[in-house]
């Protein structure tokens, strides 16, 4: 890598970590952003940057892993992160105390500005006990909002394959499980 390139990265690194990446935590966005990959490829004029080869980027909570990140930038500002992999996956701590949304599928698109992912073919999101999966999902982060569609093409009335599927866990406590009662005692006859 030359120097001009050198000095193309960092001012990337340094326009990364100014945009507001998360709206889940706050102490996120005052986190450093990390990008590491096999291969960088930063068109300053076009306003993108493309990372292929075992992507990982990271910024607090959030944890973006793919085949290939491409990130476009608006104003100087992170407009869109698009990533592909098999599966690409996104993870956040949405807010202290929750559980951390997992979101994997082919193509993840994170609006960072809208604070929106959507995600395509063969999409799944996981938070705690819940599982969301279709085709496509559409999911809000900041409102925490989801909307989930089937596949369309090849469907046929009745199969279960290419629709959406959600998983909640049972809303019903446990019954108290009781101690066993004791065995009989037996007791001792007396010799004659």
């Amino acid at each position: 890598m030359n120097l001009k390139n050198l000095k193309q990265l960092t001012c990337w690194m340094i326009l990364l970590s100014a945009a507001p990446v998360a709206q889940a935590l706050d102490s996120d966005r005052q986190q450093p952003l990390k990008i590491v990959a096999d291969t960088a490829v930063i068109d300053e004029k076009d306003g993108t940057a493309l990372y292929t080869g075992n992507v990982v980027l990271t910024q607090g909570t959030l944890r973006i892993a793919a085949d290939s990140l491409k990130i476009r930038t608006e104003n100087g500002k992170v407009d869109i992160v698009m990533a592909e992999g098999d599966p690409a996956l996104f993870s956040q701590v949405p807010e202290p105390n929750q559980a951390e949304v997992i979101a994997k599928a082919k193509n993840i698109d994170y609006m960072v500005r809208d604070q929106k992912l959507l995600l395509k073919r063969k999409a799944s999101i996981v938070q705690g006990e819940n599982i969301f999966r279709g085709e496509e999902i559409v999911y809000e982060i900041q409102s925490q909002r989801l909307q989930a569609l089937g596949q369309t093409q090849d469907h046929q009335p009745g199969d279960i394959k290419g629709r959406v599927e959600m998983i909640l866990p049972s809303a019903a406590e446990p019954a108290p499980q009781t101690a066993p009662a004791p065995a009989p005692t037996e007791k001792a006859i007396p010799a004659s």
